[in-house]
């Protein structure tokens, strides 16, 4: 069997780890795999890297413009037709679309298509979201089968016409080593950290806001951010007029899972996500967790039993929250632990590749 990956960006977020797990793992068991994206970015790296076979659009980009749309098709058509792949398994809304659509029309004998959080949920204009909502159910059409990393986006995408017998929920997975117990954190100082792109669906401007919030109660915290994305420079200028240089770090990329031991409070506060892989970090970081209540989090975050949720953008309740935590460092560390024991038991690397081949048609599904 050969199976072709399709995904807009190569950059490193949660859906480019998931195409990667994915990639290495039936790579692994001997399966022929090809990873598409746009650009040359770390994705790409660590797939080369391990020896997994790759390729670089040249004009797959997020932003919408016709010439690179129908460019994007012909290389897609022509990809399709030279490595006559047995499933292809689509990643992020626009790299899906113009998948699927081809897919179809050569007659691949397996689409799949997996919404990493369902893109019309994205806080964008009433006629913005009716389009994207059409081009995600046309997309959900033409595929076989839909994979959904959260029960809330399969609620969402299920609820189309027609595309609820395709739906299935497969949780994203993270291996662990019972023997490697994060260590105790000491520190006077309160170390917070958020790790993802810098979008505007990670709200970092409803967090810098709260930090802002926090910095007038006296506590002794910092705050860094880790990642890499087009909204950098509005978050500097944000820093600069708040005079936040004192509490505020940007580091840049960063794995996570090298990072996270290095803090004691993780904060997310996206206005729109899937299920985010970094929260399962967190919790293998046996890290308190303040998210919001979007996508799939609250079943990662159960309010005050595996973390605090609270409303996007509610920046008086996020500075409340982080408070909170700063000031009961025991009930922090409970919070950490309790999430710990909840990623273990539910977010499974194996079962998440098992499922996953069922789909593929490598495992037979029971009925």
């Amino acid at each position: 069997m050969k199976i072709l990956y399709l995904i807009t960006k190569s950059n490193w977020g949660g859906a480019q780890r998931y195409v990667y797990d994915l990639a290495t793992s039936f790579k692994a068991k001997g399966v022929d795999v090809i990873v598409a994206s746009g650009g040359n970015g770390v994705l790409l790296e660590n797939l080369q890297k391990a020896g997994v076979r790759t390729y670089s659009f040249l004009h797959l980009a997020r932003d919408i413009s016709l010439s690179s749309e129908l460019a994007v098709l012909r290389e897609t058509w022509k990809l399709i037709r030279r490595e006559r792949p047995q499933v292809i398994h689509l990643n992020s809304s626009k790299a899906a679309g113009l998948g699927a659509l081809v897919a179809r029309i050569l007659s691949v004998p397996n689409i799949v298509f997996t919404v990493h959080g369902a893109p019309f949920r994205e806080d964008t204009r009433p006629i913005t979201k009716k389009i994207v909502y059409f081009l995600t159910w046309i997309t959900c059409l033409l595929s076989h089968h839909v994979i959904t990393v959260s029960k809330q986006d399969e609620s969402d995408i299920g609820a189309m016409f027609f595309i609820k017998s395709k739906v299935k929920t497969i949780y994203l997975g993270l291996t662990y080593d019972p023997t490697d117990i994060p260590k105790a954190k000491k520190s006077r100082e309160v170390r917070i950290v958020t790790v993802g792109e810098l979008t505007r669906n990670k709200g970092y401007m409803y967090a810098l806001q709260a930090i802002d919030i926090l910095k007038e109660t006296g506590v002794l915290f910092s705050y860094t951010i880790i990642g890499e994305g087009e909204d950098r420079k509005k978050i500097e200028e944000f820093i600069a007029l708040k005079q936040l240089h004192n509490h505020v770090k940007l580091l840049g990329y960063q794995d996570a899972r090298d990072v996270l031991p290095q803090y004691d409070l993780f904060l997310l506060s996206s206005t729109k996500e899937g299920l985010p892989f970094v929260l399962l970090e967190a919790g293998k970081a046996m890290m308190p967790v303040v998210a919001t209540i979007t996508g799939g989090i609250p079943e990662i975050i159960r309010h005050e039993e595996t973390g605090l949720l609270v409303q996007p953008k509610d920046v008086d309740l996020l500075a409340i929250s982080l408070k909170r935590l700063i000031d009961d460092r025991k009930y922090a560390k409970k919070l950490g632990q309790n999430l710990h024991s909840h990623v273990v038991q539910n977010f499974s690397y194996t079962k998440m590749i098992v499922e996953t081949a069922k789909v593929y048609g490598l495992i037979e599904a029971k009925k």
